[in-house]
């Protein structure tokens, strides 16, 4: 399960029993608090990263390989992400590591407290032995008396003491450099992230910028090669029309000349047909 900034923001540490000592309820608090917004700026800056890893490259066919790059970028963000939320995870976990050795060993030296109390209690509670009138010498044993047993129960607490605090110095130092580790891993992610992203931004910007060359290239040739078509399409229908206004011309002449002709051989006929009619006319009139 992912760790969210929602929950180090609800996290809830139990309190330490009556006469137990633990972590100061607001340095956690602090610490926990700088946890939640390192991560959610981590988290943010991902996201940022992502969306513009995902605008830096656009679409078509002019970057055939972009997409499969960004999905590979960003998978591989999404797996140091999780690395980083497990740095996170490991510190908070040894910090919770301390609380509970600092609890035992406060636990430990409470109780050998109570055991010394009981026994100084007992040897004080103990009454005293009159010496005998005739015995022999006894052997004296060592007697622990109540400041010796107060000055040993301090030691141990002492010790206890000691001993929680370097537990404890030594789970936030490893926290520190966990968390140290973590913004140092972060920044070089962030770091290596926008150079393949400036990079991947400028090849997209190159193909882009060759494609649209490519392009005018191809449009100027078309264009050339419409002209030239239009032009030669142009010159044929002009000299097909030249022709047939030279052929619409020569049977216009041929059809005046022809029109001129066949008027003169009709004016012919018909001073023909007049001499033949005047002719016959007078051979009649003569046989009469």
């Amino acid at each position: 399960m992912r760790l969210t900034p929602a929950d180090v923001h609800n996290v809830a540490f139990k309190k330490p029993s009556i006469g137990k000592r633990g972590y100061d309820e607001d340095e956690v608090d602090a610490f926990l608090d700088i946890v939640e917004a390192e991560l959610t700026q981590l988290i943010e800056e991902n996201n940022d990263l992502k969306q513009q890893l995902a605008a830096g490259v656009p679409a078509g066919p002019a970057v055939p390989a972009g997409d499969g790059a960004v999905d590979a970028e960003v998978t591989r963000l999404t797996a140091e992400n999780d690395q980083l939320r497990q740095h996170l995870a490991d510190a908070q976990a040894s910090a919770s590591a301390a609380q509970a050795a600092q609890a035992q060993a406060e636990a430990a030296a409470q109780q050998m407290q109570a055991q010394l109390e009981a026994q100084s209690q007992a040897q004080a509670q103990a009454p005293a032995q009159a010496p005998a009138p005739v015995a022999p010498q006894p052997v004296i044993a060592p007697v622990t008396t109540s400041s010796e047993t107060s000055a040993q129960a301090v030691r141990v607490l002492d010790l206890a003491q000691q001993t929680a605090d370097r537990v404890t110095a030594e789970a936030n130092a490893q926290a520190e450099t966990q968390l140290a580790d973590a913004r140092n891993e972060s920044e070089r992610m962030l770091s290596e992230a926008k150079s393949s992203s400036d990079a991947m931004v400028a090849s997209a910007n190159a193909k882009a910028d060759a494609a649209v060359r490519d392009s005018q290239i191809k449009a100027e040739a078309i264009d050339r090669e419409a002209q030239r078509k239009y032009s030669e399409v142009m010159g044929q229908l002009t000299a097909q029309r030249t022709s047939l206004e030279s052929k619409i011309d020569a049977l216009r002449t041929y059809e005046r000349e022809y029109r001129s002709r066949l008027k003169v051989w009709i004016t012919d006929q018909l001073q023909q047909l007049e001499t033949t009619g005047t002719d016959g006319a007078e051979v009649a009139a003569t046989a009469e």
